[in-house]
């Protein structure tokens, strides 16, 4: 049995694995996620997914897969990291408000051998989300909760910025940042079928 390792800090990414009670122990990555050269949100998330896998290979020691996962939010094709001030989370939900935006998240499964050898597949998934228009009071009310903090976009769409969604065009787990239905089809072709956990 392949060991599962999850090689992502983000609670998010945790809580999805555990509602699918598959067994994984996380190995959190110290990947850096700056890229000096200018990439599309497709290549950005596949880039740094395999990035953040790769990082972790070397505290492998058995049969395992590692799951590296990246998300990034953008309007019209300019990409809204994580917030790093107030401010700049603020400006981001204006951006949004009352306009559709695109999510992309990229997941790489690096699947290591008990001889050590690798091999490793990258997808991508883009969902379309939709902003009702947010007032200012409500922008200002939705910061004061730190909901914002380490979030792409500088929202959680699981969370209180739920109220401001008016729709969704995708899967809701690539927002959150790990999407299922693409974990659940590439694992169980390498053999690990995640209903055997239920």
């Amino acid at each position: 049995m392949r060991k599962i390792i999850l090689a992502s800090q983000s609670p998010r990414r945790r809580e999805i694995l555990e509602r699918l009670k598959l067994p994984f122990e996380v190995i959190p990555s110290d990947a850096s996620e700056d890229i000096e050269i200018e990439q599309s949100p497709y290549e950005w998330v596949k880039t740094l997914s395999h990035r953040k896998a790769l990082a972790v290979l070397d505290k492998v020691e058995c049969q395992a897969v590692i799951i590296g996962a990246d998300t990034v939010v953008t309007y019209l094709g300019k990409i809204l990291n994580k917030p790093k001030t107030y401010d700049e989370a603020a400006s981001m939900l204006r951006v949004l408000s009352g306009k559709s935006h695109t999510v992309y998240t990229g997941i790489t499964l690096l699947f290591v051998e008990e001889n050590g050898e690798t091999s490793c597949e990258t997808y991508v998934d883009a969902t379309e989300v939709c902003f009702n228009p947010i007032s200012t009071d409500e922008i200002e009310k939705y910061l004061s909760t730190g909901e914002y903090s380490d979030k792409a976009g500088g929202y959680a769409i699981q969370g209180f910025a739920s109220i401001f969604i008016d729709y969704i065009k995708g899967r809701h787990d690539t927002v959150i940042g790990l999407p299922v239905s693409i974990l659940y089809k590439a694992l169980k072709n390498h053999g690990i079928d995640i209903k055997d956990f239920w």
